[in-house]
């Protein structure tokens, strides 16, 4: 799992918005140094996963709609669609050629397998809180 600049971003927006109040997203972009034409779009996809609710208009911008310790760092990377694999061989329904020749075996599926195990407890049990806490 990577952390990519669109989670990066999120997360700072959502720094940004952690008082709960309504902040217009030229504001949002110039307390948290993000380019506005990236934060726009990242804030759509926070909209439609019920993270933060978007108000248009003269008086709008974005707020939290749920707490930001109700959200995992595991659900954010979900909501932006950047669910990452170690490798091709973790991704559900992978089919491997090496382990097909070899009665299922391999040795580093097996410990890739664990590692995303891992990776996966990690962002499933760190809440956006958390992660911006001071």
């Amino acid at each position: 799992m990577l952390i990519t600049r669109e989670i990066d971003y999120a997360l700072r927006i959502l720094r940004g918005l952690k008082h709960g109040e309504l902040m217009p997203t030229p504001e949002i972009c110039r307390n948290e140094n993000l380019p506005i034409h990236f934060v726009y779009r990242i804030l759509k996809k926070l909209d439609n996963a019920d993270i933060v609710d978007i108000s248009r208009g003269k008086d709008g911008g974005a707020k939290l709609s749920c707490g930001l310790s109700d959200i995992t760092m595991y659900s954010l990377v979900e909501a932006l669609g950047e669910r990452r694999y170690v490798s091709a061989c973790t991704k559900p329904g992978y089919e491997c050629e090496y382990r097909k020749s070899h009665n299922g075996k391999c040795g580093v599926h097996d410990n890739l397998s664990v590692m995303q195990s891992e990776l996966d407890s990690l962002f499933q049990n760190r809440t956006i809180l958390e992660m911006i806490s001071e």
